[in-house]
């Protein structure tokens, strides 16, 4: 079965606001980004592009609402342990909801302070950092970057290329890996000697570990900054 037909045939009757969502994420997830439009996803359930017009206005709502999609399951972790633990947890809840669409968490980053969902993340991030001793200007960007990270993390997984259709990735990959094997090895030895690394992940997980690792070390090292300017 390619990829394209993977995708479940709609119905009519199924028709809705969240249906619509749904079935465009899938979309997205399998064809790419641009395969989003109002007449693809019309298709997808044997309806003319005036039917959905009814749910959404346009592309740019139907995009909105993906983003909110995305969003609607997120919650604060348990407000126990460290500041530091705490955000790591918010960290990973975005992480755990963004990678199951990993190629329209892109459009998580225009809603999260519209949604309710990603209000109530965000209020929960600031108020820990703040309490924790960041300036509020410190404690705001260390919330975008958390954001930040883990849409990069889900986006750039080594390997998936899942910006491109489904049915090209594994072309993209070879040519990607084709191009390294070219490279000359006297003035690219470490490039050519990590080609399976940088093109492919092994490990999700501890990708992901080693990541949101990286953003809180950066956090905790500004945090001392942080004291011994105030000491």
């Amino acid at each position: 079965m390619s990829p394209r037909t993977a995708i479940a045939t709609a119905t009519r009757t199924d028709l809705s606001r969240a249906a619509i969502v749904e079935r465009a994420l899938t979309v997205m997830d399998i064809e790419g980004p641009d395969a989003v439009t109002i007449r693809r996803i019309a298709q997808e359930f044997g309806v003319t592009p005036m039917a959905l017009y009814w749910h959404v206005a346009n592309k740019e709502e139907l995009l909105a609402a993906m983003g909110d999609a995305l969003l609607a399951d997120v919650t604060p972790p348990p407000a126990t342990g460290s500041w530091s633990s705490q955000l790591r947890g918010v960290v990973e809840t975005l992480i755990e909801h963004l990678s199951q669409h990993p190629a329209a968490a892109g459009l998580v980053f225009p809603r999260i302070l519209v949604s309710e969902p990603g209000l109530r993340l965000t209020e929960f991030t600031l108020t820990l950092l703040e309490d924790a001793g960041f300036s509020r200007e410190q404690a705001a960007d260390l919330a975008r970057m958390g954001l930040q990270t883990a849409m990069m993390l889900v986006t750039q997984l080594p390997g998936s290329e899942s910006q491109a259709a489904q049915e090209e990735r594994d072309d993209l990959l070879a040519q990607k890996r084709s191009h390294i094997e070219t490279l000359p090895a006297d003035l690219y030895p470490h490039i050519r000697a990590a080609a399976e690394p940088l093109t492919n992940c092994d490990d999700v997980p501890a990708y992901y570990s080693f990541g949101v690792d990286l953003y809180i070390e950066g956090a905790l090292a500004l945090m001392r900054k942080v004291k011994r300017t105030s000491a």
